[in-house]
């Protein structure tokens, strides 16, 4: 609005633009005036008492003298018009040609609250804004300056101290003549438009906040072919910014080879249909790209189609999954049928969900005619069907797997065939178990197999037990056979003992006892050659007789009473010493009460002796006899030359017999080199309690050494 000029020589604050240079200073604002002045005043009130004197007070009677002067000069056209412009809604304001305001209508002095002397000249810039004063001032000197109409918006404060938006538009008004006379204006409120402008543009913030941060491509476009909108999510598909495409052709976007796929689509949205369809598009900068495009024609208030909305997803990495799961689902349903077992998915009404070949032939169907039959629905038995879904029930309901070693299952042509089954829980996205996968494999084959296997088990076990007794009856007669061999061997070595000791050595002792009678007889006849001769062979005699006695020892040791066998030992070291040492080591009296064991044991040394005395080359041979708890301990060793490293017991015939032996009485044999040099014999026999003879208070050790 208006200030008047007269201001300048009143404050150096106030508008100049109503003369000289006709610009407001834009850094001075009026004065305030008082709130009770400017809220409570109305049009035709009194303004409040002030001195006579005061500056206020002058302004006022100059304002009503000059309202006065004006009303007297009125002519009839004049006060038409005022009163037509009091009944008016909008705002009206008068200004002459000094840039000062001389008149305003009713509605605008209702709205500010004030008297029509408190507006008169610029008093009405005291309820403008501050911030929009300035302004205001220079938009009004410029278009007056320029006496062109004006157009402006600023806040002016109404009576309720509530600031208001109006939107002003000034014209030059020219009397009769074309003469200048000053301006007329009016004022409409905008708050309210204002405030919906605002709510829109929040709106539209907000929209576009949305639309740039949703993965969906949004496009708006006109009938001619251009852009209108596009969001972040389209601008960036195409490495661009929203800016460089909206406004453009689609052909200068996309290029002709991307147009002509969507052209045809276009004339259809533009007919006023909706379009949606799946196309493989090449977008500048990105590529080959599949998306799934839906239009909507946008139309006006009228029903006119001006163009369509576009709603753009690039489904590419999607349709190449599922491609790819398409592909795996393919391969899988391949699997599943090459597999000879069975595999089936049921819910829990006992429906199928799933089935491979193998369950389709089974049920005389095919695998795409499974879904959502059951058991009932095929050549299954009630037993059967009652089997399957109680099994199928347990396993839903405690959800662990179960796993039937048999089954039987009736085919589609009627024959009966044995399965194998397994059955595992499946469970939904709530954790709830509300389908079974089962996978059976068919086992008639391996049955029967079965069965046939056992059947010849059982048949060849039959044979092998009788074939086993046979032996075992074989092998008891052999070991009698042995032992009575022995026995008869033991026996034979016993007479040819006796007969050597009652015969031979008898005879061969008589002889000594001639031949020593017939020395003497010859060195009585002073014949001292042939006495010689009676005398030497007196002595081989002796010898013979010696030598007879020790082979039938030998034959028959010694009658084996409860120490026989150490007194046995004693006499085979003392036999056997000569050229080399033979002892016999045995800490006490080792009583023996079976006298087979000690025969056994007894011959078994002698043989290892003999062994040595003939193969070693040794120096020395011990004979150890020990017990140590319940173990009896029997050892020959000597420090000759020793037996390979690997030596077997079947080698040789007395190595064969000294094994026999110790087999005959249950004992371990072992026979190998000693650790420096010479051989060692052991033989170890475990004896019960009853076999073992009470301690003795004390034995001193026994020790046999001759040369």
């Amino acid at each position: 609005m208006p200030r008047s000029s007269s201001r300048q020589s009143k404050s150096a604050g106030s508008s100049q633009a109503k003369g000289g240079s006709g610009v407001a200073p834009r850094n001075r604002k009026p004065k305030p005036r008082p709130a009770a002045t400017v809220r409570n005043s109305k049009p035709g009130s009194q303004p409040s008492r002030t001195p006579q004197n005061s500056p206020r007070q002058k302004k006022a009677r100059q304002t009503r003298t000059q309202l006065e002067a004006q009303n007297e000069s009125l002519t009839a056209s004049d006060l038409r018009f005022r009163m037509i412009m009091d009944h008016a809604p909008v705002l009206v304001w008068l200004s002459d040609t000094q840039k000062q305001c001389t008149w305003f209508n009713k509605p605008w002095l209702e709205f500010t609250g004030r008297t029509i002397e408190q507006d008169m000249g610029d008093g009405w810039a005291e309820i403008v804004h501050p911030d929009d004063l300035d302004r205001c001032l220079a938009i009004y000197a410029m278009a007056f300056d320029e006496r062109v109409p004006f157009e402006m918006t600023y806040r002016l404060r109404r009576h309720d101290g509530e600031y208001r938006w109006l939107l002003d538009k000034g014209a030059p008004l020219h009397v009769p003549g074309h003469e200048f006379a000053g301006y007329i204006g009016s004022c409409v409120d905008i708050t309210d438009r204002k405030l919906a402008e605002a709510a829109v543009r929040a709106k539209e913030m907000q929209l576009r906040l949305i639309t740039d941060n949703t993965p969906v491509m949004l496009v708006q476009c006109s009938r001619d072919l251009r852009y209108t909108f596009v969001n972040r999510a389209y601008a960036d598909m195409l490495r661009l910014e929203p800016e460089e495409i909206i406004g453009k052709p689609i052909i200068d976007i996309l290029g002709k080879k991307a147009l002509g796929i969507i052209r045809t689509k276009i004339s259809q949205v533009l007919r006023g249909k909706r379009i949606e369809y799946e196309e493989v598009i090449p977008y500048p900068n990105s590529g080959q790209r599949m998306v799934h495009v839906s239009y909507v024609p946008d139309k006006n208030v009228l029903g006119k189609v001006t163009g369509w909305l576009a709603s753009i997803n690039d489904i590419t990495d999607r349709r190449q999954i599922e491609d790819e799961l398409h592909r795996e689902r393919v391969f899988l349903r391949q699997v599943i049928d090459a597999t000879p077992s069975m595999i089936f998915v049921k819910d829990r009404y006992g429906k199928f969900l799933l089935g491979n070949a193998a369950l389709a032939h089974s049920c005389g169907t095919t695998a795409d005619k499974l879904a959502g039959r059951t058991d009932a629905d095929f050549h299954r038995t009630p037993e059967q069907i009652a089997h399957f879904q109680q099994i199928d029930y347990e396993v839903m309901s405690s959800g662990r797997a179960r796993r039937i070693p048999e089954e039987e299952l009736t085919q589609a042509d009627g024959q009966v065939r044995w399965f194998s089954t397994g059955k595992v829980p499946l469970f939904n996205d709530a954790g709830v178990c509300d389908k079974v996968l089962g996978v059976a494999t068919d086992i008639t084959e391996q049955l029967q197999t079965k069965r046939e296997l056992e059947q010849r088990v059982a048949e060849r076990t039959a044979e092998l037990v009788a074939a086993n007794e046979k032996l075992t009856a074989q092998m008891d007669e052999r070991n009698r056979l042995e032992i009575a061999l022995l026995d008869i061997s033991e026996q034979e070595q016993r007479r040819l003992g006796q007969d050597l000791h009652d015969g031979l050595c008898q005879s061969l002792s008589g002889l000594a006892f001639m031949a020593r009678s017939l020395t003497k007889t010859l060195v009585a006849q002073e014949l001292p050659g042939p006495a010689a001769e009676a005398a030497r062979l007196a002595e081989l005699l002796h010898q013979s007789v010696e030598q007879s006695r020790d082979i039938a020892k030998g034959l028959h040791p010694v009658v084996m009473d409860a120490e026989g066998l150490v007194s046995a030992l004693h006499e085979l070291a003392s036999r056997s010493s000569g050229s080399i040492s033979c002892r016999l080591r045995c800490e006490r009296m080792v009583p023996i009460t079976d006298n087979g064991v000690a025969l056994h044991l007894y011959r078994i040394a002698q043989e290892a002796v003999n062994n040595a005395l003939k193969h070693s080359s040794a120096r020395s041979i011990t004979v150890s006899l020990r017990l140590r708890q319940n173990q009896l301990s029997l050892s020959v060793a000597d420090d000759g030359c020793g037996l390979p490293e690997v030596i077997h017991v079947s080698h040789g015939m007395g190595l064969r017999l000294m094994k026999y032996r110790a087999d005959v009485i249950g004992a371990d044999f072992a026979i190998g080199r000693r650790k420096k040099h010479g051989t060692r014999m052991t033989c170890l026999l475990r004896m019960t309690a009853a076999e073992q003879p009470p301690q003795p208070a004390f034995h001193p050790p026994l020790s046999q050494n001759h040369r």
